[in-house]
């Protein structure tokens, strides 16, 4: 599978302090690459490494072949990136600011036109043609800096933290274009966020940081395989005469306004037939089971809550059935 982004043994320190560790990251082409992690990680670090508007301090960084730092100019018109906060030309309009950005990357005044035309109408942007930019909401501003990235339709897009200062609308609209984008032209694509459920909803693959430092990294599929949550809720008809029973049993329960949490207790294969039992012997009616936390969210809260990154790389991240 050929990589497109590779960072090997990089590391990154700003004022003496260690924002990236030693990191090792392979995306293969085609991925919906998502970079999970906690505020604080150095995520965005790592993506300004992977645009060169950052120098690694040690190891090397190469993009679509290219050294970032070195090669920014060739590497510029390649890729397509929205910033955690986009800077933009307050005074100019918005398809003005667009039109300035494609002449940048080396577009012909009449291909800056209609590719910053192109662009706003995929982000619902077209209305504001004409509107300066400064006086834009947070949410249209964000969804600028999207159709600057997308100006070109780029071999690579770098987008962090996309769905940042959106409405819920917004928030879905650029989540399904995202996946379409990954889906009908075959684009890289590489996610930053703190929030899993849109991670998980958008990417593929994933890397989950912590620290400046690549906990684990890998296929979705693959990482959650046999990844089964320590407690489960369950909400029934009877709350009350079911948490007896199951703590007769010899499980650990609390309710919480009707809801049970049960505890596996390290046996999920009994949780799951006893609950099951108890429901059919006692005619309780089970409206919904199942777990506290969705798989992908179990591994990350296993690995960002490790004391040591030796914890986290060597720790069990699933039960024992």
């Amino acid at each position: 599978m050929e990589v497109v982004v590779a960072l090997e043994s990089v590391s990154k320190f700003l004022n003496k302090k260690p924002i990236v560790v030693r990191m090792n990251l392979s995306i293969p082409r085609g991925a919906l690459f998502g970079l999970l992690g906690p505020n604080g990680a150095g995520k965005t670090t790592t993506l300004n490494l992977m645009t060169g508007r950052l120098k690694p301090t040690s190891g090397k960084v190469t993009v679509l072949g290219l050294d970032p730092w070195k090669e920014r100019v060739p590497l510029f018109r390649k890729i397509g990136f929205l910033a955690q906060n986009p800077t933009q030309h307050a005074d100019k309009s918005t398809l003005r600011f667009l039109v300035y950005m494609s002449r940048l990357r080396g577009y012909s005044r009449e291909e800056a036109y209609r590719l910053s035309r192109d662009a706003m109408e995929r982000l619902g942007l077209s209305p504001l043609e004409q509107n300066i930019v400064g006086k834009l909401s947070g949410g249209e501003k964000q969804r600028l800096g999207f159709a600057n990235a997308l100006i070109g339709d780029p071999e690579l897009l770098i987008l962090d933290e996309p769905t940042a200062s959106l409405d819920p609308k917004g928030r879905v609209y650029v989540m399904d274009l995202i996946t379409r984008l990954a889906k009908e032209q075959n684009q890289t694509i590489i996610i930053s966020s703190h929030i899993l459920p849109e991670i998980q909803r958008m990417t593929n693959y994933v890397a989950i940081m912590s620290s400046g430092r690549v906990l684990v990294t890998g296929n979705v599929r693959d990482l959650i395989r046999n990844v089964y949550d320590e407690n489960y809720i369950l909400e029934t008809d009877k709350p009350k005469l079911f948490v007896d029973q199951l703590i007769n049993n010899g499980f650990e329960v609390t309710l919480d306004q009707d809801l049970l949490k049960v505890s596996a207790n390290g046996n999920i294969r009994r949780l799951w037939s006893e609950v099951i039992q108890i429901a059919h012997e006692k005619n309780f009616l089970i409206k919904s089971f199942h777990p506290e936390h969705d798989p992908l969210e179990s591994v990350f809260l296993k690995l960002v809550s490790a004391p040591t990154l030796e914890d986290a790389q060597n720790g069990e991240i699933s039960q024992d059935e």
